[in-house]
Order: structure tokens, then C-alpha cells, then sequence
């Protein structure tokens, strides 16, 4: 029977999922089998537990009678995907605008998206002139290959932590602050600070003297007797769990210390600004402010004190010990006066803030400012997909009826719901023609409020509306895409969602504007590009770390040998994108970061006993005969005594019978094969334990794979920053190098990841949009750009006296 609130249909599927099970007489077992999904996930999705897109997927191909493995994907019923071939050529580009359009890319990464976007037409349609990202390996990466792209004036990408900003105002100063500069416009900065009689210039100049005055506090509280005798006695390691670190980033807090105090990356922190202005700013710190950031201040402390009461064993009781001493530390005497500096710094500048950004003249006038300008045309980005689920369960409400910046409960002030809120922020501050943001496949499209559904993309759609003040409305639409069906190696599904700005509500203009929506995500499909595309032409990488008898850096050359001109019309495209000509039309005989982590030597071992596309779990013999008869003999010698089984030639008696009885399980096929490369070694193979020899289906059974090079490769991720065992090289006994996970990517060989350590440049990688996908997507929204724009609306080019 179909249970209530069914309204993705799964319940009613797995109904008919257990009929057919029951119907054809399988066990469990073999029916998970047959459907290719693990037993365990098998009896959950059948007490009814939630159901994923891609088991869907494989249930109703199952149950309509198919077999073998498919690319198939599931959707929920309010998104849509291109399964029709189209061709490649079916929507040209029209003429190009006389400047190109303005992007601002938040949740920028190392800049993969808006790449693609950067790369059309040569950039005569698109031009990003902001990116921000709270770390700053990324946008160190961004900028150096901004510069390749011709950015000569200020550096577009910005380390931001999104969650700093109040308000629309306060966007909109950021961004033509920034803006100005990239541009090389100096009369909208001469403007910026001359309105409102010069109130922006003198919060430029404020801010600065109160910066400079706690960085003075702070260094003074830090040489005082107090805190040295204090911090002498602390334990130094300390200082580098990730949650101390973490305390001292979400507080904006240089680092405890005795070296001289700096402030880490904050908005405002610079030194421009003259003195003047007729609003009064920031004359006076209300108290309530100074309790407020007491009150931040005391929450941080207990949520890092909270880590302290983790369990485990060997590393987390360590970790566990080490915060404790730092909080002690933060509760002592020694950190009274480093505390009182930051609070009085925190409400100091979080006044001088909300008086300049909460004024309606100033608000206007900047809003004004903006629009006369350098007005944005395409918002990127990503917001998290946990934050949009929770808010979609919780804050609904809140969303509709309060402004993005009020937080009223601990559950809003979560740093996944801030940056959702944040993204919304950005787009009804900017106002862009199209909006564009990329998620996880499981994006929730069907989020819960109490006992009300919501679409994600009514949720969206309304939130921006009303947190617009009904000034604004946007035409969505949403789909997932898969990388692989748009000529890219790897089978990477991610959930889109586009927008495209409708002045004019309702009737046929609305409707027009929800097929604008719509034909920005309809990309031309093509064969698949297999993983040895993505390899073609690279040599042996450098090596780093483990047991590497050679090291290279990640600025190293390395030469790029003839790719070869066969194969299918999708890999010949690919090829082409990949090895295409440095902006500059040189073409690149070189690439960097063409560095692999080095394995350990029995590791290596190994991996060269991987067949292609297997994975550690492939290798388990749950269902093995021979292993079942095994342990029934071993069973029945188990009532044998001790001195039988020592005739029979077993002197380890019952309690080696009972142990070795232990081991004969599904692993044993990995056993054996370790215990022989631990033998030919004469060491024991590290991967012999319980920890490892445990995982299979289910259990990140996945976690050691080796890919096979004639499919497109799985997704590469972020954890590759941790480990790439899951990503072991279809033909050597390592796995990818950074190079060959950016290939996999899209990322064209002049694209630099030179000076970057190699976890940081898998994990942007790994977060990144392939660049090549952003590029179709670049093209729709550039067509859809012309379609939408009438001949007196080309405001949106950027043009500005300079």
C-alpha cells in the first residue's frame, strides 16, 4: 500500500519492487544482485527508508525487465534532463555585445565555472569581474589564470567569508569598490565616496583606525606577563587541531601567539579611506553591541569545548585532550584581555557597519550608483546543499518574513543555512539578468516545512521575490546534468538551477521568460569520452611523498607528447578542448602539477593485481561454496580435542581452530592475496586489518578502485585532497595525479595550478564544475541573453565613462 506524503512515488515503487521479489521466489540476496544494489541498502529501502535518484533508477530498470549495468539517473518529478541527442551545432551564437557581460561568481573555487564562461568566444561575451571564495589557495589559482586571460588591472577574485555581509547595501559598496578597480574605472570609486557627503570615505577611514587600534590591543595583551606565563605552559600542538583553528577563523582572530598579530582576510580590512562625512558614524558603541559579541565570543568557546567529549580511540582521544587544553587556556586569566580587545574590535566595527549600511539615503544613493554602471548580468555560484534542505524543513517562514540578515534562532545562525541566505542576498542586491548555481545530484528539490511540501525551486524563487520586496521576480528552472553525456570523461551528475529576470509579471512575457529558464539548461547531449582521453599525451608523473625515490613540485614542467588523432568525434572535441591554445594562441608543450602521491611499495603490489573497474569489494566471496564448505569443516574439527587435532598434524589445538575460524569470511580472497604480498616482502601488508578488510557494499566498499580506461571515469572529488585510493591509474600501479584529475575536470593544460600543494589543488579540483560543461552552459545563457534583452535594455554591458 502506498504511504502517505508519497509524493516522489518511491513508496509505491518499492511496493511493486517487493511484489516482484515474492512473485519470482529470489531471496534477498540474489534479488539485490540482480538489481545492483547492496543487500543491506536492499532491506532498507523496503522498510522504507528513503530512497535515492539512482537506486530509482536501477529498481525500474529492473523491474521493466532489463539487465546489465546502464546510465540511467532518476529525477524528482520537478526536474527534467536532455535524454534526446541533439547536435552540437543546433543554437550558433549570435553577434557578440559591444562589451561583454559582467559575471560575479560566488562560491567560486578556482574559478571552474566561470571559466567556461570567461573562455566563450574568446571573451568577447562574458568577462567575470568578481569571485569570492573563503580560502585562499583557490583564489590564489583563479587570479593567475585571470592574468592569462588577459585581467590587468585589479585581482577579480577575492578571499570573502560571504557570511560577513549585512545587507543589499552593503553588497552593492563592496562590489562597485571592487569593481572600479578591475575595471580601471576611477570616477565610479570618486563617486562611491562622494556620496552622502563623503559617509563611505570616512567608514573607509574609520574602519581602518579600528582595525589598527585591536591589532595594537591584541599585540599589548599578548606581551603582557599574564598571558606569557600562561602560554608558556601551553601545549603547542594545540594550536594546529583543525577545530582550534576553526575557533580562530569563525571569529575572525589572528592566531594565538606571540608572534606580532595580524588580521586574517575580513571584509573592509585595507587602508583606503580619507576622514570627512556628515553621517554620524560609529561615534558611539552601544553596549548591547559589546554584548553581543561577548556573547559570540562565549558561544564559540563552548561549541570548540563540545569537540572535547568526542569519542575514540588513538588520534580523536589525542585531538580530544589537545582542545581541552586550549579551552582551559581560553578560560584563563592568560586570555582575559586578548577576549575584552576582540569583543570591543567585533562591536566597534559591527556599528560603524550597520550605520553606514542601515541608512536609506546612503542605500539609495549606492543603489543608484550601481545600476548607472557596472550592472551584473550573470551571478554563479553554489550554495550548500545542506543548508538549503535544513532552511527548507525549518525556516520557510523565516525566509519570507524576515531580511536575509536577521538570524533569529540558533539553527539560522548555522554556517550552511548563512550561506544560502547569503546567496540570496547576492542576487537581489545584484539583480542579475540570469542567475546560475550547480549542487550535489541529491540537491533536496522537495523540501518540508511541518506537514507542507515545497518545490526548491518555488522555495528559491519566492524567497528571492519577497526578500526583494516584490521589486524583482525570477522564471526558474532546474535539471540535473551529467558530465558524461556532454562529451566530458566522467560520469559526474549535478543538479542545475537557472533564473532569468522577469520585470513583467504573469501572462505570455512570464511564460516566455520560464522558456528562457528552461533553454539554459538544455544542453546538446554526445557520445561517451572515455578516461583515456583524458590521459592521452601525459607522461609518467612526478612523484610525492610515501615511499617516492624521485620528488617533484607542483610547478614543475612536464612535457605533453602528440595526442593521437583517432577515436570518436566526442573524444576528438574533447582533446581539442583540453590541449586548445593559451590565451595568448601559443600552444602548451608543457603542463605543472603533473604530480601523483607516491603509494606504499606493498600498496603498489597490490594495486598491479587490480583488474580495470574493480573495486576493493569486487574481490570479497560472501557467496563463495567452497567458502561455506570450509567453515563448516572447520566448525565440526571445532568439537574435536586437542590431542586429535595434534595426530591429525594441527598443534595449535581448539583456541587456533576457533581464530582461524575467525578469519574465514568474505575477506579471505583479500587475505590471501595481502598475506602474499606481505610474504614476498617479509613484511606484513599494513591493509591486513579488521578496519580495512571489513568494508565492502555499504561500507565504502568503494574506497580502493581501480578505473578502467576505456568507460568515463567516476566523479572526482574534494576527498582526493585526503585520498586517492579510489582513484588508482587503469594501467600503472598509482593513482592520478593532479594533472590527470584536472584533465578528467576539463581543465585546459594551460590552467595553473603551479605553487599549490597537492591537497589543496585536489580539493579544488574536486569541488570545481567542469570548465567545458560551463562553457555550454555559457553558450545557452549568452543566446538567452540576446532573445531576452530589447534594444533599449543594452544596459547591461558595463559601459561607463572612465
Amino acid at each position: 500500500m502506498t504511504q502517505p506524503n508519497d509524493r516522489d512515488g518511491t513508496h509505491e515503487l518499492m511496493r511493486l519492487v517487493a511484489e516482484a521479489i515474492e512473485k519470482r521466489r529470489l531471496p534477498l540476496r540474489q534479488a539485490a544482485e540482480a538489481i545492483g544494489v547492496g543487500l543491506p541498502t536492499l532491506q532498507r529501502h523496503l522498510a522504507g527508508e528513503h530512497v535515492r535518484s539512482d537506486s530509482v533508477a536501477k529498481y525500474r530498470s529492473w523491474l521493466q525487465g532489463r539487465t546489465g549495468p546502464r546510465k540511467v539517473f532518476a529525477l524528482f518529478p520537478d526536474e527534467q534532463v536532455e535524454m534526446s541527442v541533439v547536435p552540437t551545432a543546433d543554437l550558433p551564437l549570435p553577434p557578440p555585445p559591444s562589451s561583454p557581460h559582467l559575471v560575479v561568481d560566488v562560491f567560486s573555487g578556482c574559478g571552474g565555472l566561470s571559466l567556461g564562461f570567461d573562455l566563450l568566444d574568446d571573451g568577447r561575451w562574458f568577462r567575470t569581474v568578481l569571485a569570492l571564495d573563503n580560502q585562499a589557495a583557490p583564489v590564489a589559482v583563479m587570479n593567475e589564470n585571470l592574468r592569462k586571460l588577459g585581467h590587468t588591472g585589479a585581482e577579480a577574485a577575492r578571499q570573502v567569508d560571504l557570511t560577513e555581509f549585512l545587507n543589499e547595501a552593503e553588497v552593492l559598496a563592496f562590489y562597485l569598490e571592487h569593481v572600479s578597480g578591475v575595471q580601471g574605472a576611477p570616477s565610479v570609486m570618486q563617486r562611491l565616496h562622494a556620496m552622502c557627503d563623503g559617509a563611505f570615505s570616512c567608514f573607509r577611514s574609520r574602519i581602518t583606525t579600528i582595525d589598527r587600534s585591536f591589532v595594537e590591543a591584541l599585540r599589548k595583551a599578548r606581551g603582557s606577563a599574564t598571558f606569557l606565563r600562561g602560554y608558556s605552559t601551553l601545549d603547542r600542538q594545540c594550536l594546529q587541531q583543525t577545530s582550534v583553528l576553526g575557533f580562530h577563523e569563525a571569529l575572525k582572530l589572528p592566531p594565538t601567539g606571540t608572534r606580532d598579530p595580524r588580521l586574517p582576510s575580513i571584509l573592509w580590512a585595507s587602508e583606503l579611506g580619507n576622514a570627512g562625512g556628515s553621517l554620524a558614524i560609529g561615534l558611539v558603541t552601544p553596549a548591547d553591541l559589546v554584548q553581543k559579541a561577548e556573547a559570540e565570543w562565549d558561544l564559540a568557546v563552548t561549541r570548540l569545548s563540545a569537540r572535547t567529549s568526542s569519542s575514540g580511540r588513538g588520534q580523536l582521544t589525542s585531538s580530544a585532550r589537545r582542545i581541552t587544553t586550549f579551552v582551559s587556556f581560553l578560560q584563563s586569566a592568560a586570555m582575559r584581555e586578548v577576549r575584552k580587545a576582540w569583543c570591543d574590535w567585533r562591536a566597534a566595527r559591527s556599528a560603524l557597519r550597520a550605520d553606514l549600511f542601515g541608512d536609506e539615503r546612503f542605500a539609495a544613493e549606492v543603489e543608484a550608483l550601481y545600476h548607472s554602471t557596472f550592472p551584473v548580468s550573470v551571478l554563479l555560484g553554489g550554495p550548500p546543499c545542506q543548508g538549503f534542505s535544513r532552511i527548507g524543513r525549518g525556516k520557510i517562514r523565516s525566509l519570507r518574513e524576515a531580511s536575509v540578515h536577521v538570524h533569529g534562532d540558533d539553527d539560522a545562525v548555522d554556517a550552511r543555512n548563512l550561506l544560502f541566505q547569503q546567496y540570496l542576498l547576492f542576487v537581489s542586491a545584484l539583480r542579475p539578468a540570469t542567475f546560475l548555481f550547480e549542487n550535489v545530484q541529491h540537491f533536496q528539490s522537495v523540501v518540508r516545512s511541518g506537514s507542507r511540501e515545497f518545490s526548491a525551486t518555488e522555495v528559491l524563487a519566492e524567497a528571492i521575490r519577497e526578500l526583494s520586496s516584490g521589486r524583482v521576480a525570477y522564471s526558474v528552472s532546474s535539471r540535473t546534468l551529467d558530465a558524461s553525456r556532454h562529451g566530458i570523461p566522467q560520469t559526474r551528475q549535478r543538479f542545475f538551477m537557472c533564473g532569468t529576470l522577469d520585470q513583467n509579471s504573469g501572462g505570455s512575457a512570464g511564460a516566455k521568460r520560464t522558456e528562457f529558464a528552461e533553454r539554459c539548461l538544455q544542453l546538446p547531449s554526445s557520445g561517451e569520452v572515455p578516461l583515456a582521453a583524458a590521459l592521452a599525451g601525459l607522461p609518467d608523473p612526478r612523484m610525492a611523498g610515501g615511499d617516492a625515490t624521485k620528488r617533484g613540485g607542483m610547478s614543475d614542467e612536464c612535457p605533453v607528447g602528440e595526442v593521437n588523432g583517432s577515436g570518436s568525434q566526442a573524444a576528438l572535441t574533447f582533446l581539442r578542448w583540453v590541449r586548445q591554445p593559451r590565451p595568448d594562441g601559443s600552444v602548451p608543450t608543457t603542463v605543472d602539477s603533473h604530480v601523483a602521491r607516491a603509494p606504499r611499495l606493498d600498496d603498489a603490489e597490490f594495486f598491479s593485481l587490480l583488474g580495470p573497474g574493480k573495486r576493493w569489494m569486487d574481490y570479497r566471496s560472501g557467496e563463495s561454496e567452497t567458502l561455506s564448505d570450509i567453515r563448516l569443516a572447520l566448525t565440526a574439527l571445532g568439537s574435536t580435542d586437542d590431542k586429535s587435532l595434534a595426530n591429525l598434524g594441527y598443534a595449535g589445538g581448539r583456541p587456533a581452530l576457533k581464530e582461524l575460524l575467525s578469519r574465514i569470511d568474505g575477506s579471505l580472497p583479500l587475505r590471501m592475496l595481502l598475506e602474499q604480498i606481505g610474504a614476498r616482502m617479509d613484511s606484513h601488508h599494513h591493509l591486513l586489518s579488521e578496519t580495512y578488510l571489513a568494508k565492502r557494499d555499504g561500507n565504502h566498499g568503494d574506497w580502493l578502485a581501480r578505473l578502467d580506461a576505456t568507460r568515463p571515469c567516476k566523479t572526482i572529488v574534494a576527498h582526493m585532497g585526503k585520498d586517492s585510493y579510489g582513484y588508482v591509474h587503469p594501467f600503472s600501479p598509482r593513482t592520478l595525479s593532479a594533472r590527470e584529475a584536472a584533465r578528467v575536470q576539463s581543465f585546459p593544460d594551460w590552467f595553473s595550478f603551479a605553487g599549490q600543494a597537492l591537497t589543496d589543488t585536489f580539493r579544488m579540483i574536486g569541488n570545481a564544475v567542469p570548465p567545458l560543461l560551463g562553457n555550454m552552459l555559457a553558450t545557452r545563457i549568452a543566446a538567452t541573453l540576446a532573445l531576452q534583452e530589447q534594444p533599449a535594455a543594452r544596459h547591461r554591458t558595463g559601459r561607463v565613462a572612465r
